[in-house]
């Protein structure tokens, strides 16, 4: 049974485009926070600390993500952002304060937000044709940051404000 989730968690990962990997990073995090504060009511300081540390480790991906050569002041922003909220965690982890947990899943829920609000598919380029996809024949279309098609399509500004932000936008 393990090994059935296993691979249907790989599938979910590799199928899934760049705007919803990311808002499941978020997802995980706040996950994450949640246990946390109720590991720090049950007075059980390992796994909370565990669990802080999970989040940690996403925030920290979400930073080494960020291109400040493309994103410039976006990428700055969002980089100062997941600093603040990394040093949040780490002082409500040595201090057992739930508030700083509370400021840290607000922070971050309202980028999640963001985010989900522009990789709607009313947002999202359209999938090419198969007209389209035929042309191209072996050739793979090129495709935004996020692993949707790019070749002309209109593209939300925040969404295309943050795809120069990734690094791996290009």
């Amino acid at each position: 049974m393990q090994k059935a989730a296993h691979a249907y968690l790989q599938t979910q990962v590799t199928t899934t485009t760049q705007g919803d990997l990311l808002i499941l990073l978020f997802d995980g995090a706040l996950k994450f926070l949640k246990q946390a504060k109720e590991r720090m009511a049950a007075k059980d300081y390992a796994q909370k600390g565990i669990l802080i540390s999970k989040a940690l480790d996403v925030l920290g991906e979400l930073q080494s993500s960020l291109n400040a050569q493309k994103g410039g002041e976006i990428a700055e922003n969002l980089r100062k952002l997941y600093l603040l909220c990394s040093t949040k965690l780490l002082m409500a982890n040595m201090h057992m304060n739930q508030d700083l947990v509370d400021e840290v899943v607000n922070i971050l829920s309202g980028i999640r937000d963001a985010f989900a609000q522009i990789n709607t598919p009313q947002f999202a380029p359209p999938p090419p044709t198969v007209a389209q996809a035929s042309r191209a024949g072996s050739q793979q279309a090129p495709t935004g940051a996020m692993g949707a098609p790019s070749a002309g399509a209109p593209v939300h500004k925040a969404f295309a404000a943050y795809s120069l932000a990734r690094k791996d936008a290009g």
